[in-house]
């Protein structure tokens, strides 16, 4: 039996393993990509610098500055939910995946400070469709979310 005390240690390192890893990329692309430019990497996948001041896949992008702040207000909120839901997890799969999610939310939430917008730069493509640009945080948010819902799903232990 693991103790409680490795348990935040795993996912506190995991937490910022994700937050690390993401700003290092962000830096990395903007660093070495000018912006409006593309880079292939492979046949499928390019790596441009796009702002995303709307929330995932550019979703309710905000038209002024009150909308801009409520946004960031509403990452807070949620990432302060998240982190009360953490400690009242009770099994080490799902508080790793919301270490997971926690730290792709506080990484895109620190380009909102930063930059005013995330920083998207991976873009998947094939033939003219375009998958939208999203980033390392963005795909940890997405795996987790993925995971907590095929875990739901597929658990003996659900009361409905």
């Amino acid at each position: 039996m693991i103790n409680k005390n490795s348990i935040y240690i795993l996912c506190g390192l995991l937490f910022l393993f994700v937050v690390i890893f993401d700003q290092a990329t962000k830096f990395s692309i903007l660093a070495f990509i000018p912006n409006g430019t593309s880079v292939s990497i492979c046949e499928y996948i390019n790596l441009v610098v796009v702002y995303n001041y709307g929330t995932s896949f550019g979703l309710l992008h905000p038209s002024n500055m009150l909308q801009h702040y409520m946004m960031i207000g509403l990452t807070i909120g949620c990432v302060t939910f998240l982190s009360y839901t953490f400690f009242k997890l009770h099994n080490l799969i799902e508080k790793v995946l919301c270490s997971i999610l926690i730290g792709g939310a506080v990484g895109n939430l620190i380009d909102r400070f930063i930059h005013g917008a995330v920083v998207d730069f991976i873009d998947i493509y094939y033939n003219h469709w375009h998958f939208p640009a999203f980033n390392f945080a963005d795909a940890c948010i997405s795996c987790s979310v993925i995971c907590f819902l095929l875990k739901s799903f597929f658990s003996k232990n659900n009361t409905y």
